[in-house]
């Protein structure tokens, strides 16, 4: 049977990262592709009519009578998040990151009544980097052991027992958290323009997925009387790529003013991918008979990756000749819980041979997430016959289920993007410019980390740990959209 310290330490270290641990790694509408379409917010599945299509709704691609290319620029975004009491001392961490992303290129060919796309986009791409510190002096966090022998007191020639950690101590606490993701899909399409009003499409696209996070939390105790030290800490991170496939269906109808359509995205089929992850925690009291060391670090895993079936309705309605209105839908189906890295069985612990931690019940990286509905809806106004405005709002609600698991994420807060923009248009080409604010936040937001003394468990310990700890998380990020299409016979 394990030692009850085993049984204690591990609990300590799954409470310390397993709900916290796989930006926008649990978003699925956070950002929006081609010219137009960015400026309507995805608000495209009933009316996109650019090359665009290829991803909204490829259904639409027959309606093009031109071969055409489209390349949106570099997207650039400045990604703020602050946590409020994040680290269990009720001070902030935040992170300021920012991105340059290449939203999308893309283009058409027309062979007969067939139309034929391709596009590459940058799917997601987001990253998250914070820490804090928490500095204490003159502070009872240590019980001296009692049955520690310290020497021989030379008056009595008595033996001298516990007493090196009698008093206050100085504590010094540091925690440090990033991730990343980045996503990229190619794509090639087919459509055909079936009758007048009607036409239907399919799009198969390759998605390269890279993720990663790192945390590390410790802290240091030193008794300025004795001089007498203690330690812990505890360390987790891991990283992946993997490559899937899905097919997305189309179908779109043009009623003169009023414009709609659907698609049917298929769930993801995992092809291949790679992994590593590694984690450990190590605790040490000077007048301690035994100290605990976990780690592992191990390589070359499998790696797999999942998106759900999705469902998207549309529609785009003309008021007049220059204001049109319109909205998109999108239910995306709930994921279960699979296995997104599972390590080898293996001792978790350092030198134990009698008592054995399995490294797949504490490294194991798990996904899974909640069925969600996001919606987008936009004004388009035409200035002058060149000239059109944009305004558009869309939400983008986390899928993030919860839950004590290593699921690679903390951002589990709903997202609201609002976008402005401006469109020129010419006989060969479009350009476009537009300006995105998003905005979120969670009062019940789990703590990264607990890394102040006056909420640690049990006198030994010196990382806190506190499992009703709450946080407030605030997520904003301005971005800037660039697109340019020429089109060419």
């Amino acid at each position: 049977m394990m030692k009850r310290y085993q049984q204690v330490t591990l609990a300590v270290f799954v409470s310390c990262f397993s709900t916290q641990v796989v930006s926008q790694e649990h978003h699925y509408w956070s950002k929006q592709f081609g010219s137009r379409s960015a400026l309507m917010s995805g608000a495209v599945v009933g009316g996109v009519r650019d090359t665009s299509a290829g991803f909204y709704n490829p259904g639409a691609l027959g309606f093009l009578k031109a071969s055409t290319f489209s390349a949106s620029g570099n997207g650039y975004q400045l990604e703020f998040v602050d946590i409020s009491n994040a680290v269990g001392t009720g001070e902030d961490v935040d992170s300021l990151e920012t991105n340059i992303v290449p939203l999308l290129i893309s283009g058409t060919v027309m062979l007969g009544n067939n139309t034929f796309g391709y596009s590459i986009l940058a799917k997601n791409q987001s990253s998250i980097k914070m820490s804090g510190r928490h500095e204490k002096s003159a502070f009872d966090i240590l019980s001296s052991n009692p049955d520690y022998f310290v020497g021989m007191d030379p008056s009595t020639d008595e033996p001298i027992f516990g007493g090196r950690f009698d008093g206050t101590e100085d504590y010094k606490g540091q925690f440090s958290y990033d991730s990343k993701v980045n996503e990229i899909w190619g794509g090639l399409s087919w459509a055909q323009h079936l009758h007048e009003n009607i036409s239907v499409g399919i799009s198969g696209f390759l998605a390269l997925r890279k993720q990663s996070f790192n945390m590390v939390q410790f802290a240091r105790v030193t008794n300025p009387e004795s001089k007498w030290i203690a330690s812990e800490d505890a360390f987790l991170n891991a990283d992946f790529y993997n490559v899937r496939g899905l097919l997305k269906f189309g179908v779109a109808g043009d009623f003169g003013a009023l414009k709609v359509g659907a698609t049917l995205t298929t769930p993801s089929v995992s092809f291949f991918g790679t992994g590593t992850v590694a984690g450990g925690m190590g605790r040490f009291k000077e007048d301690e008979a035994l100290g605990f060391l976990a780690d592992d670090h191990q390589d070359d895993l499998d790696a797999k990756y999942k998106t759900p079936l999705s469902l998207a309705l549309g529609l785009e309605y003309a008021i007049n000749q220059k204001t049109s209105v319109a909205g998109t839908i999108e239910w995306f189906a709930k994921q279960k819980s699979y296995d997104v890295i599972t390590p080898n069985s293996k001792n978790w612990l350092v030198g134990g041979s009698e008592n054995v931690v399995d490294t797949q019940d504490v490294l194991k990286v798990a996904d899974k997430a909640d069925s969600v509905v996001n919606f987008a809806v936009a004004i388009e106004q035409v200035f002058i016959k060149k000239i059109a405005g944009y305004l558009s709002f869309r939400t983008d609600f986390s899928s993030f289920p919860g839950g004590d698991y290593n699921s690679m994420g903390i951002n589990d807060w709903d997202v609201y993007h609002l976008t402005v923009g401006l469109t020129r248009q010419s006989k060969t080409s479009s350009l476009a410019l537009g300006f995105t604010y998003s905005f979120g936040s969670q009062d019940d937001f789990e703590r990264l980390a607990y890394i102040n003394p006056a909420d640690r468990r049990g006198d030994d310990y010196i990382l806190a740990l506190n499992d009703e700890g709450k946080a407030s998380a605030d997520y904003k990020a301005f971005g800037i959209i660039v697109g340019y299409t020429y089109f060419f016979k």
